[in-house]
């Protein structure tokens, strides 16, 4: 007996100061700490923390503690007083743990109603950046009872409503909100946690279900930590399974990931522009760290009918992230991706008449990452182009842009292209060059304007530089020079529709009725200076005439002055031959006989009625003699075009010429956006 009521003795004692604690407890004002923990926060960081609601501890039916209505203070001149507030939280606490030593045990955490404001003030400067009135001091490391360290608390269920992030720009004005309308979490074998969620950025749905593993395990570097997750948002389903080494600094991780989309378009808001409406698709095997190098092994992407495979990587620990990778297509086929909508423009004068576009270069993209990639695709196509076998390297180091070599096959020619666009400075620099051998000029121009003018092959050699911040400030400070040499071919009898029938029959009378015609070669060879190209070398010899030409192109104002001499070999037709004079703007050009000299000839042909001795004299005077030297290559040894009559302005038919143009001017264009 006397054992039996030693040890009723021992629990009534507990009892009793198990009643008493609890006494105490439930009569403790808690609220009177409010100020204490306000000041040690102000402290700390430099801002107001207020405690509007209760903070009480709850004993019945579980122990729980409790603040409500607490607002965290925003940076002075912010959108708003207030950076965060909270509506309630409640963390249900496991007592007996705690009675035996154990670590921290949460029941359930429950957090509502929470507004966060992440935001920048005009000059760039974040208001979580805080301001601390004195430096802190280092912290110990906490001992955890027992020795070893500190584990983090166990929590067995989480409950979140209504959380809303919004990060607003205060350099834009633009704001971007991610509202968690819910997220529930759930034990699973052997401590791991389910996690339900659903959840708004901006306008777009999110749905979350994943499995990770128990929380213990992020307080153990090297042992693996699972994840698997599976979500969905903008009409696309992301799947992620692997593990993570050290998940708590997101290292050692390795992942494999799966992204199929219905529609890319539905991406539009989070890209911030308006996208094409077609499926897509992403996988890749993740590994590596997220503040180090991220690898993407067997990477396979697709857009519709398009799609690329290799190996990429990101690196993170630099002055900016640089991407690498080897990438591949069998087919690239942009013509099957549809067109994105045209974005909302600003209401105009009128429709501008430059081929160039004025407006500036996206060159601060050149500043948000380095790069060295490497390209391989066996057919590109575009709307006006068809390339085979495109092989790129592109390198991104600071601001500079350096596409070399670019090799491509087009309309069965190889074609070298070196590209080179700086930012480092300001205007932005280009150097731009292009060469080939025995290129298919016939099939370029009928892929590029739609003409079918031409049958025959030639050398192309371009070397040009430019400055500027726009395409329009490029080309008018352009230096270089261009040449193109045919030799023999085929003109077509459409020949007639490069300068317009009405023209043709005015100034190539001679030539009425003529069908296909035999070209010796073809010479076009220009100097260009501060963006004024001037034909040093311009001329047509076929079977039936030369064709001289002299003039310029101005690339800043965009307006073509160039006459074109035709001298048939016939000599007796001579005095029907008449300059074409090549004027106005790069988009509507004016082509016509000059009418000086169709006049002369007409006043020459009817003396001639007349007195046949002065048809003679003129044969005289106008035959260049009778050289056995070919005239494209005395052109290329002198230099120098023709010499005609000053061009004139005036209307005209423009016919292929203008298509030709205008396309050549469309695509130098393009390679800027």
């Amino acid at each position: 007996m006397r054992l039996r009521t030693i040890i009723l003795a021992i629990v009534g004692v507990i009892v009793l100061a198990i009643v008493a604690a609890v006494v105490v407890l439930l009569n403790m004002d808690f609220g009177k700490y409010k100020g204490l923990i306000a000041d040690q926060v102000e402290q700390a960081t430099g801002r107001k923390l207020t405690i509007a609601g209760n903070l009480k501890l709850v004993l019945f039916p579980t122990p729980a503690l409790s603040v409500s209505n607490v607002a965290f203070a925003n940076m002075p001149g912010g959108s708003r007083p207030d950076m965060a507030k909270l509506g309630s939280l409640d963390a249900e606490v496991k007592v007996l743990p705690l009675l035996f030593g154990g670590n921290v045990s949460i029941a359930k955490l429950v957090m509502k109603d929470v507004d966060v404001l992440l935001e920048t003030d005009a000059k760039g400067r974040p208001n979580w950046a805080l301001q601390t009135k004195a430096p802190p001091a280092a912290a110990a490391p906490v001992p955890a009872p027992g020795g070893g360290t500190f584990a983090l608390p166990e929590i067995a269920g989480v409950d979140l409503s209504n959380i809303v992030v919004t990060y607003r720009d205060g350099v834009t004005g633009k704001s971007t909100s991610l509202t968690l309308k819910e997220l529930e979490t759930a034990a699973g074998p052997a401590g791991a946690l389910k996690v339900t969620a659903a959840a708004d950025y901006n306008t777009i749905p999110i749905t979350v279900n994943a499995t990770l593993g128990a929380l213990a395990l992020l307080t153990r570097p090297g042992t693996p930590y699972p994840v698997t997750a599976e979500v969905s948002a903008a009409g696309a389903d992301v799947k992620l399974e692997g593990t993570a080494g050290n998940p708590v600094q997101a290292r050692g991780l390795n992942f494999t990931l799966a992204v199929d989309g219905k529609d890319l378009a539905a991406l539009s808001p989070l890209a911030g522009t308006t996208l094409p409406s077609t499926p897509y698709h992403l996988a890749a095997v993740i590994s590596g760290d997220a503040d180090g190098t991220l690898n993407f092994k067997s990477l396979q992407a697709s857009l519709g009918p398009n799609s690329l495979s290799g190996d990429a990587a990101i690196a993170l620990n630099g002055a900016r992230p640089r991407i690498s990778g080897n990438l591949a297509a069998t087919t690239l086929d942009l013509t099957a991706l549809p067109a994105a909508p045209p974005a909302p423009q600003p209401a105009k004068a009128g429709p501008s008449d430059k081929v160039f576009s004025s407006e500036p270069l996206p060159l601060e993209g050149l500043r948000a990452a380095d790069a060295d990639l490497t390209l391989n695709v066996a057919t590109l196509k575009t709307a006006s182009l068809a390339l085979q076998n495109l092989s790129l390297h592109l390198t991104l180091n600071d601001r500079l842009l350096d596409v070399k070599p670019l090799t491509a096959t087009v309309a069965g020619s190889p074609i070298n292209i070196a590209l080179e666009l700086s930012a480092r400075q300001a205007p932005a620099v280009l150097n731009l060059q292009v060469n080939g051998k025995q290129v298919d000029v016939g099939a370029l121009l009928k892929q590029t304007s739609g003409q079918d003018l031409l049958v025959g092959k030639g050398d192309v050699d371009v070397a040009v530089h430019g400055s500027g911040d726009s395409p329009h400030a490029i080309m008018a400070s352009l230096d270089g020079y261009s040449s193109l040499v045919v030799g023999k071919g085929t003109i077509k009898s459409r020949y007639a529709d490069l300068i317009g029938a009405d023209v043709f029959r005015e100034a190539f009378a001679w030539a009425k009725g003529k069908q296909d015609t035999q070209l010796n070669c073809m010479v076009s060879r220009f100097n260009i200076k501060n963006g004024l190209a001037t034909a040093n070398g311009l001329l047509v010899d076929t079977s039936e005439v030369t064709i001289a030409g002299e003039g310029t192109a101005n690339f800043g104002s965009e307006r073509l002055d160039l006459v074109l001499t035709p001298r048939p070999k016939e000599t007796s037709l001579l005095n029907l031959a008449t300059p074409i004079d090549v004027t106005g703007s790069f988009k509507q050009p004016s082509i016509q006989p000059d009418k000086v000299a169709m006049a002369k000839n007409v006043a020459v042909g009817v003396a001639s009625m007349v007195n046949p001795l002065v048809a003679i004299g003129n044969i005289v005077l106008d035959n260049s003699g009778d050289s056995d030297k070919n005239p494209c290559l005395a052109a290329l040894e002198s230099g120098k075009g023709a010499k005609a009559a000053p061009a004139k302005s005036g209307g005209g038919v423009s016919g292929a010429v203008g298509g030709a143009v205008k396309s050549i001017g469309h695509s130098i264009d393009s390679l800027f956006k």
